[in-house]
């Protein structure tokens, strides 16, 4: 697939799709408008695919790995390459408020020709073996969706595949697309969402690909398996189908956390700070909400003078916390603080200390818990717990054996084997809500 801009202002595109012309003399045709909407759109859409390859193909050189007759700069030097990726990033800088007028042919402050006039025009050869056209040829004979949305949720795919700008590029073109009114996964086409479904979809497409410079090669169906559910999980996450918020209302109406509604309610106003790795993370495909963020989604609507306030990154450890977020945590002045950070070795052990008699010096009650999986297989926590509380007098909270003991236990590790899903995360805010409203003790 070779993307050219031909005649611009005629919206003309010739990427195996209908050439659409303008609108009926006067403008007055509410078909051709539509039809003008829609051929920009997928103008935007080729353009961000464009982009990302530019930047996939750099990845391909600088590791030397991926088919080279799949990645390849053709008639582009490394700096074109780079100028393309530049020109996606400053497309998506851009106002998505004028960028919708100039789809919708009203006055805007958008200019076409700024960024997205050089993508289009790009010389750059997309191979029909690449990811995102093997996606886009399933896609395309699966559904019958516009063809802008299509590429929207192929471009997503595309970039996903990479993991290594989950939390960038991928979150930037998916609040894009959501602003300007793509759909932006494949439940919004009708599709099937379980786990099996990705993965038969992966077993049928990873076999017609090249292979890619990715971590997870898109030749194998896992890889396809697992970017389906993170872009299904994202997209209704962002998308505010099911969040933390969906989560916190269905919380609500189970007999054991409704009838702690009035502790909710009764609470004083407090400001809990949480400090963690990705368990703790809103942002995380695992789940449609972290633990932490569906107990703060609760105070949110049933007690808002409860305030949390979250200092996250993934795979934190107690040393990596002291060092980015101890002091901007400590001078929030907290009144509750709770670690959820890896223990893996003595200084996370004297840096966790530290800061626990720091914010208890301040007047905090700080605590962590016991465990944040099934304690048989976490025997690294484990050895850390007695001597955590000893070293620390931090309170630890008792949760490890209902983890352990849990009926749903078999569903909550996600299919990086690491994540836990939102059962396990439902679990984690009912001991969490319970604890900070005086339902249940630190001790089973």
């Amino acid at each position: 697939m070779r993307v050219r801009l031909s005649v611009f202002l005629s919206l003309a595109i010739t990427l195996g799709v209908t050439t659409i012309a303008c609108a009926a003399e006067g403008g007055k045709d509410l078909m051709a408008k539509k039809d003008v909407r829609e051929t920009r759109l997928e103008e935007l859409a080729r353009a961000n695919i464009i982009g990302v390859h530019a930047y996939q193909v750099i990845l391909a050189e600088k590791s030397g790995r991926g088919d080279k007759s799949c990645y390849a700069a053709g008639a582009l030097d490394t700096a074109g390459l780079e100028a393309l990726v530049a020109h996606q990033q400053s497309l998506l800088a851009d106002d998505t408020v004028e960028i919708d007028k100039w789809a919708g042919s009203g006055e805007s402050a958008f200019d076409p020709e700024k960024d997205l006039a050089p993508l289009i025009a790009a010389p750059l050869a997309l191979s029909d073996r690449l990811p995102v056209n093997v996606f886009l040829a399933y896609l395309g004979g699966a559904v019958k969706e516009n063809e802008s949305d299509i590429l929207a949720v192929a471009n997503l795919y595309q970039v996903c595949f990479e993991m290594e700008r989950d939390g960038t590029m991928l979150w930037e073109l998916m609040f894009f697309y959501r602003a300007l009114g793509y759909k932006t996964y494949v439940g919004q086409f009708g599709l099937p969402g379980a786990d099996e479904d990705f993965l038969a979809v992966g077993e049928k497409l990873a076999a017609l690909c090249c292979s890619s410079p990715f971590d997870d090669d898109t030749t194998t169906p896992f890889a396809w398996e697992i970017v389906g559910r993170k872009i299904w999980n994202w997209g209704e996450k962002y998308g505010h189908a099911s969040d933390q918020y969906t989560m916190a209302r269905e919380l609500l109406t189970e007999p054991g956390v409704r009838v702690l509604i009035p502790r909710i309610r009764a609470l004083p106003a407090e400001k809990i700070a949480v400090i963690g790795h990705s368990f703790t993370m809103q942002s995380h495909w695992s789940t449609p909400g972290s633990f932490a963020a569906v107990a703060a989604a609760v105070f949110n609507m049933e007690n808002p003078n409860v305030v949390t306030k979250q200092w996250q990154a993934g795979g934190l450890t107690a040393t990596r916390a002291f060092r980015n977020f101890y002091q901007d945590a400590l001078a929030w002045k907290p009144d509750v603080v709770l670690f959820a950070v890896a223990m893996r070795g003595d200084q996370d052990l004297a840096d966790l200390k530290t800061m626990a008699q720091g914010f208890a010096a301040e007047g905090a009650k700080v605590y962590t818990f016991d465990n944040l999986r099934d304690p048989s297989e976490d025997a690294v926590r484990n050895q850390m717990g007695d001597t955590v509380a000893r070293e620390t007098g931090m309170t630890i909270i008792e949760v490890g054996q209902l983890l352990a003991k849990a009926p749903d236990k078999a569903e909550f590790v996600c299919l990086d084997k690491i994540h836990m899903t939102e059962p396990y995360h439902r679990l984690m805010a009912r001991e969490w809500l319970k604890f900070l409203v005086g339902a249940r003790g630190a001790k089973l």
